[in-house]
């Protein structure tokens, strides 16, 4: 199985069992209806975390591919993207004072998918590294 499929896969897999254990924890610390009243939606929270990290994750595969010299600054600038992005679609939640429930769950997101982008990124620069 390609080493791309694999990256997906494990995508997939940190998005379904995050969102799962996220919903879980939610529910046994009786803070869903705080959560629900912020605004935002944990699925979507989830799926904006997985297309970003799949589209850093083809910025990374371009690169490696088309100029593996510059893999680490590629990976930079998708990151930077990715957190402008984030940035953007949470501000407006950071804002209100009363919804430490979202500030948490947000970071809970966002290191989620930033350690699967890192981690895509390390195993891309060792393949690039060993391969000259």
């Amino acid at each position: 199985m390609s080493k791309y499929i694999k990256h997906v896969i494990l995508l997939f897999v940190a998005a379904s069992a995050g969102y799962t254990l996220h919903r879980l924890a939610l529910s046994n610390l009786d803070l869903t209806v705080k959560f629900d009243t912020s605004g935002y939606q944990l699925v979507n929270m989830y799926l904006l975390g997985f297309i970003s990290s799949l589209v850093v994750a083809i910025v990374i595969w371009v690169a490696e591919r088309m100029m593996p010299s510059n893999l680490g600054s590629a990976f930079l600038v998708a990151i930077s993207l990715k957190v402008l992005v984030f940035y953007i679609y949470i501000y407006k939640g950071l804002e209100q004072a009363n919804h430490n429930v979202l500030k948490y769950s947000f970071m809970v997101v966002f290191f989620l998918f930033l350690l699967t982008d890192v981690w895509g990124a390390f195993k891309a620069l060792n393949t690039s590294v060993n391969k000259h």
